[in-house]
């Protein structure tokens, strides 16, 4: 019984050795793998802890990162466009690029990161040519000024775009008030110059509502570039009516917009108010003018005006002719 004894416990000891062996070999092969996914983890992120990346060693001219001078660093676009400022960064490698605002040293973006609640900024990366892009959306005319493109270096490196805002201007061609008769053709006239893109539109509205030329016979719409930096629109309105009176705008994409009201005349109408298309002018009359002048105003007016001159002229003969006669009676 003692050697039974005996062989047991030399049994037991023997299987606790092989696992103690087996547990030692998991824990070497487990802290094998916890370091080697340390280093993979290092050297491409960085040391743990968010430590620097390792960089990248250059040689030549720039031992790190540079401005490309063939960037452009003046930017001209037009209100409403897109806006692309463009900041070339040679051998950056893991530094970090910031896009400013210089008016109020404002933060725009960090690399990919936008850090500005106008959505309209945004900053990508163009790896094929090393360049941080600053995109600016629907360029507003406050948008004008300088940018600041920063790389993260000790100390900063800094490279600045200027950015210029050309805004167009819209006019419709006539006086802000255009009186025609009914059934006379009229053609609004709306040009747009120093615009460096033509637009893609112009939209027409009466009152509001936009208007369609479906019926070309009614409503004709054209659109002309005329020049590299204008375009002209048109509006035809054939055989018009007293409802086609009212206010009438063109709207160009992305600009604002002109107006001109549209007076629409039916019947005889005071001379005064005919000074549209085909409209005879308001004629006026020197101070002073002799029975002649009042005369031939007569003649030349419609028939309802024809009477107010001659009641008039018996007016003013029946209040001439007392001063006339005191006049003649002092003489004698």
């Amino acid at each position: 019984m003692r050697f039974v004894a005996t062989d047991f416990c030399l049994y037991q000891c023997e299987v606790s050795r092989r696992m103690c062996a087996c547990a030692w070999r998991l824990h070497v092969f487990t802290a094998a793998l916890v370091l080697a996914a340390h280093l993979i983890k290092v050297l491409s992120c960085g040391e743990a802890g968010g430590g620097p990346r390792l960089t990248k060693r250059y040689v030549g001219l720039y031992t790190g990162p540079y401005f490309d001078p063939s960037a452009p660093n003046n930017i001209t676009t037009q209100l409403g466009t897109h806006a692309y400022l463009p900041c070339k960064v040679r051998q950056l490698s893991n530094k970090s690029v910031s896009w400013i605002r210089r008016r109020d040293a404002h933060i725009l973006t960090v690399d990919r990161f936008t850090f500005i609640a106008d959505e309209r900024f945004q900053a990508f990366l163009v790896e094929a040519t090393d360049t941080w892009t600053l995109q600016v959306k629907y360029v507003q005319a406050r948008d004008a000024g300088v940018y600041e493109c920063q790389v993260g270096t000790e100390p900063k490196m800094s490279h600045f775009v200027q950015l210029n805002v050309v805004v167009p201007k819209i006019e419709i061609v006539g006086e802000s008030d255009l009186y025609v008769k009914a059934g006379t053709t009229v053609s609004l006239k709306c040009v747009i110059t120093q615009a460096l893109e033509e637009p893609a539109y112009i939209f027409w509205y009466h009152n509001d509502e936009r208007v369609l030329n479906y019926d070309k016979s009614l409503v004709e719409i054209r659109m002309e570039r005329v020049a590299p930096d204008t375009t002209v629109g048109n509006l035809i309105i054939y055989s018009p009516r007293r409802e086609d009176s009212g206010n009438y705008s063109c709207s160009p994409s992305n600009l604002d917009s002109a107006s001109v009201m549209l007076h629409v005349l039916s019947g005889e109408q005071p001379a005064a108010m005919q000074h549209g298309n085909g409209a005879g002018a308001a004629r006026a009359w020197p101070a002073g003018a002799g029975a002649s002048a009042a005369l031939a105003a007569g003649a030349l007016a419609p028939p309802r005006a024809r009477t107010v001159l001659r009641l008039l002229l018996l007016l003013a003969l029946a209040l001439l002719y007392p001063v006339l006669c005191h006049d003649e009676d002092d003489g004698k």
